[in-house]
Parts: structure tokens; C-alpha cells; sequence
């Protein structure tokens, strides 16, 4: 969104280059994550244009939930390739190859200097079970029911209690994912100043301002 640079088109770099230096550590390449965020933005739970949409199939049981982790992971990876290729310029489908190379080579080059089942264990596991951790804090639980596409309707507020405060920070502020809706350029740590100021109007709106457990009205 970018966040970084701002109105500064000079500092696009630098925005990109946290984009591209995160992303293989997460193996979702920037290229391709950024396209498929904007269209989730922009087609927020329509079935049939929102491609995140496809994180709803984790309310049908626990097969289900594997299944749809899996799913969405690969949807990610590949949005770029199966939505945007044709279209893309040929300097921004080398960047995405060499995204997906890199990001699958430093753990090849980790395995073929230190070859261990703990290590491999540690690379495998550890990504599937933080793109589970993020699939549902981060795209399922905000938008659930997954049934409203309205502006201010689309995507929750979720309260928490004081005691799950240090949980919030991990969440960085994601929790007030319809802030993040609404206004994308804002960063996450002005998310609660800015719900605080305009609570009156969402209220008015009929935005989901839920407990993060019970999700009903707070």
C-alpha cells in the first residue's frame, strides 16, 4: 500500500525493497503478493473476483481447514503466473522468477551445507505451520462471515481484552482489520488513534466491531 514511502514517489524504492527482502523468508513472492492484495481489496468477499475468498473454506471442518491452508498458500505463490504473466511487462516476470529461485534456493544451499531431517523438519514445518498462523489471524478471522461486501460492512473490528494485548502486538494491529480496509495507506501501529477518532461514524456505518472470541457486537 505503500506505507513506507507515503506521497514520497522517491522512496518507492525503498517501500519495494522491504517488500522483496520479506518475501523469502515467507516464499510468497513480493510480485505476486501485491496484485493479489489490491484485487482482494478491491473485490473484498465477492466469490467470484476476491481471491482471497478461498480462506472462507476454513469454517467447514478440519479437512477442510488443512485443505484450504494449502490452497491458499499455493494461491499466493502462483497468482502472479496463472492471473497477471500474459499481461506483465517482461521486467516484472523475470523479477518474479527470480523471487520464486531465490526464495527456494536459499533453503536448498541451507539444506546442502548442514543435511539433516531436523533442519528440513524446521523449513517445512515451519512454513506451513506460519502461513496457517497467518491465513487465519490475518485473512480469515477479520472477514468472517465472509457474506457482506459494503464498503464498511465487508470486514471486522475485532476487541480484544486487555490480557491478549501482548498477542495484539504480534497481530500488529490487524485485529482493527476494518481500519485497514478503509484506509490501506494507514500504518498499523496509528490503526488504534484512528479507530478511537472515527468509532462514532463506523458505529453509524455498520461496521462489525466484535469480541475477538465471541464475535458478537461490543
Amino acid at each position: 500500500h505503500g506505507n513506507i514511502n507515503g506521497n514520497n514517489k522517491k522512496l518507492q524504492w525503498l517501500n519495494d525493497l522491504c517488500g522483496y527482502l520479506a518475501a523469502p523468508l515467507i516464499s510468497v513472492p513480493y510480485a505476486s503478493h501485491r496484485y493479489e492484495h489490491m484485487n482482494h481489496h478491491r473485490h473484498t468477499n465477492q466469490a467470484d473476483k476476491d481471491p482471497d475468498f478461498v480462506i472462507s473454506g476454513m469454517q467447514h471442518g478440519f479437512v477442510s481447514f488443512i485443505k484450504t491452508v494449502l490452497v491458499f498458500i499455493w494461491m499466493q505463490i502462483t497468482y502472479f503466473a496463472r492471473v497477471k504473466w500474459d499481461t506483465a511487462p517482461t521486467k516484472e516476470r523475470a523479477i518474479y522468477c527470480a523471487e520464486l529461485m531465490f526464495s527456494l534456493g536459499w533453503r536448498v544451499a541451507l539444506l546442502a551445507y548442514a543435511p539433516s531431517i531436523e533442519l528440513a523438519l524446521v523449513l517445512v514445518l515451519g512454513f506451513l505451520l506460519g502461513g496457517t498462523f497467518t491465513a487465519y489471524w490475518f485473512a480469515y478471522r477479520p472477514h468472517i462471515p465472509y457474506q457482506e461486501t459494503a464498503r464498511y460492512r465487508n470486514t471486522n473490528n475485532l476487541i480484544v481484552p486487555v490480557w491478549l494485548k501482548p498477542f495484539e502486538w504480534i497481530w500488529v494491529g490487524q485485529n482493527l482489520h476494518a481500519i485497514h480496509h478503509l484506509f490501506p495507506r494507514v500504518p498499523f501501529y496509528k490503526y488504534h488513534a484512528l479507530y478511537s477518532d472515527i468509532e462514532p461514524i463506523l458505529r453509524k456505518q455498520g461496521t462489525p466491531i466484535l469480541g475477538v472470541f465471541s464475535r458478537k457486537p461490543v
